[in-house]
């Protein structure tokens, strides 16, 4: 029964959630050459792979800005006043919007239900619902007729407010309709200098479902295709059947959009082919039910992108699965790295927040509050965050044969008193073996026998971020048997 000559070491997370993806290429201690790819993990909940890189921890909590409203959010903005004090985070619930921080309400009787976006030109902020449009001053407030932004002129049924090349714009089905360049300091959507295009109706496009920008070109994302519009023309005509079931998936950051498409996953482009970006996180994607995909809503902050994306029911094979509830997804631009938390509140709207010279990122949830991310130690009304981090499949290098795991396992980590340490042998039930101390963690086990081991680290918190490093195997016997 020969011992592995040397300890067998995981301490490198760099490549953050790498799933559906054999172990033999992602853990690179299980490879019996050398590779140049960084190891990552097949699953985690509530860590980030960013903040240090090569360990996990624990991601920040949420905070309390207001609680407007009742049920879900359904509209999230803040209108930027050239004069600082007059700014307004809005926040949409029922058949209102809010003063999300104050909780006055700023205008009422709206479509209970009708999502509302929101898009701010001329130190003005024009609000579309598909059904209605207001238009915001700190002056006048919402009104419903006239205003710089001729808010009575907007097209009926007009939806997705943006503006590009010093007009706005909103579509209505398969329409985009733009109003003049600005005269007197107003503009006109019937006025000489605006129009309308419409764009191709192509075989199983579907109507538009979002509006947004990269440098030069409007893109237009229907159901399932996307187009690109310079003012001149649309091109090319076919760009590609990939679009969006939802307008708030659509996110902008570094002249790039990003969105999700049900249910091949996230994409990003920057007006070109769009490139599939999610494929680390196959399983999460594959989780998300259809019903969901017109909900996926997010934020970024140039740095991460994040979106909600509801419950996810994960499939790991061989029918075992686990659901997982207000999940949310992010995407670090820099590192290309995925993490997949889990809140205690569940975000309908995601929006920018200025506050005091900082930007935040707020979202709305299903329950009239809208919450800050990224502080604290623990979710809103004290609630922990709990997380796991899995472990790849180690087989040792020597998956045909039994091996025996025995007398102890070292966990490195920081701040994770009482966390529970769990194995899974030949992908069976997972079984608490142990409990983490501080620092270094010497688990006396019971010997451990399989042809392939995984581990997982569990546990809730509400203090300080907790911060795992990985863990060694120094008695590891291959068995003669197979």
């Amino acid at each position: 029964m020969p011992r592995l000559p040397d300890t067998v070491k995981w301490r490198d997370f760099s490549g953050g959630n790498v799933q559906a993806v054999s172990s033999d290429i992602t853990n690179p201690s299980s490879v019996p050459f050398s590779i140049n790819l960084p190891s990552s993990v097949p699953f985690s909940i509530n860590l980030l792979f960013s903040e240090i890189l090569g360990e996990a921890v624990s991601r920040p909590g949420t905070g309390l800005v207001g609680a407007p409203g009742s049920g879900d959010c359904i509209g999230l903005f803040q209108h930027l006043d050239t004069t600082g004090a007059n700014s307004v985070l809005m926040a949409g619930f029922g058949t209102s919007i809010y003063n999300a921080v104050s909780s006055a309400s700023l205008t009422a009787s709206l479509t209970s239900g009708a999502k509302q976006r929101f898009a701010t030109f001329l130190n003005a902020t024009l609000m579309l619902n598909g059904v209605e449009a207001r238009a915001y001053t700190s002056a006048a407030g919402f009104v419903s007729s006239g205003g710089v932004l001729n808010v009575d002129g907007v097209p009926a049924g007009g939806q997705f407010p943006i503006e590009f090349k010093d007009r706005l714009y909103c579509a209505v089905a398969d329409r985009i309709y733009y109003t003049n360049t600005p005269t007197s300091g107003s503009v006109s959507w019937s006025a000489t200098g605006s129009g309308s295009i419409q764009v191709e109706q192509e075989d199983g496009g579907g109507t538009i479902k979002s509006l947004s920008k990269v440098p030069g070109y409007l893109m237009i994302l229907k159901e399932r295709s996307l187009k690109r519009w310079n003012f001149s023309s649309t091109f090319p005509e076919d760009l590609v059947n990939i679009g969006t079931q939802s307008h708030e998936s659509v996110l902008r950051a570094r002249g790039r959009i990003f969105f999700f498409y049900g249910p091949n996953g996230f994409y990003e482009s920057a007006g070109d082919y769009p490139k599939l970006i999610s494929r680390p996180i196959q399983r999460i994607v594959d989780g998300i039910a259809s019903s969901s995909y017109s909900d996926v809503n997010g934020w970024s902050d140039n740095d991460n992108l994040y979106w909600s994306v509801g419950t996810v029911t994960v499939d790991f094979d061989r029918g075992y699965s686990e659901t997982y509830t207000n999940a949310v997804v992010r995407y670090s631009i820099d590192t290309q790295q995925w993490a997949v938390l889990r809140y205690a509140h569940l975000f309908k709207q995601m929006h920018q927040y200025v506050s005091s010279g900082l930007a935040l990122i707020v979202g709305g949830d299903d329950t009239g509050q809208v919450l800050q991310l990224n502080t604290g130690t623990s979710d809103y009304s004290g609630n922990a965050i709990s997380y796991i981090l899995q472990s790849p499949e180690f087989d040792f290098k020597a998956r045909g044969r039994l091996k025996t795991v025995s007398e102890k396992i070292f966990v490195h980590s920081d701040l994770t008193s009482g966390a529970i340490l769990q194995a899974r042998l030949d992908y069976g039930e997972w079984k608490h073996i142990g409990f983490l101390r501080d620092i270094v963690t010497e688990a006396q086990i019971k010997p451990l026998t399989a042809h392939v081991f995984e581990f997982r680290i569990v546990d809730s918190i509400t203090g300080a971020a907790v911060k795992l490093r990985g863990m060694d195997f120094p008695n590891v016997d291959v068995l003669i048997s197979s």
